[in-house]
């Protein structure tokens, strides 16, 4: 009878818990966040490598990115528009998906590769999980 009470605690214990990332509402990315540098790669399989710190981060001093109330997306203090990465504009729909409008219609880089496909999610209070095509970035909450 006591493994039987046991076990039907730790089972409801286990139903009440839910992860930071089911918690989020679109709103959740309002703020400003700061780079570290800190990346995922996206394996040939669909599963993730481990967290690694990009060797080129150590040579870029840190950005702010600022998704704003208003619908605007800032990258240190300016807009964050580019041909390639972002636009001026964001919006989150209700599945976490993020939609960049106003985007540089000319590239100057040659090598460049659009990528539109955007979603988050966090691993904490403070940290933003940002998931850009095949590659994850963590940010941290600038208070």
């Amino acid at each position: 009878m006591k493994i039987l009470a046991i076990s039907f605690l730790f089972l409801l214990f286990l139903g009440s818990c839910k992860s930071n990332e089911e918690t989020i509402d679109p709103t959740g990315i309002v703020g400003k966040w700061q780079t570290t540098g800190i990346t995922q790669s996206m394996n040939q399989d669909g599963s993730w490598g481990e967290w690694h710190i990009n060797p080129t981060f150590a040579a870029v001093t840190p950005s702010i990115w600022q998704f704003a109330s208003n619908g605007n997306f800032l990258i240190d203090g300016k807009p964050g528009g580019d041909c390639c990465f972002a636009g001026n504009k964001y919006t989150v729909s209700d599945d976490k998906k993020i939609t960049f409008t106003e985007l540089k219609p000319i590239c100057p880089e040659v090598y460049c590769v659009r990528c539109s496909d955007w979603d988050y999610g966090k691993a904490g209070n403070d940290t933003l999980i940002l998931r850009q095509c095949a590659t994850r970035n963590k940010l941290v909450r600038v208070k």
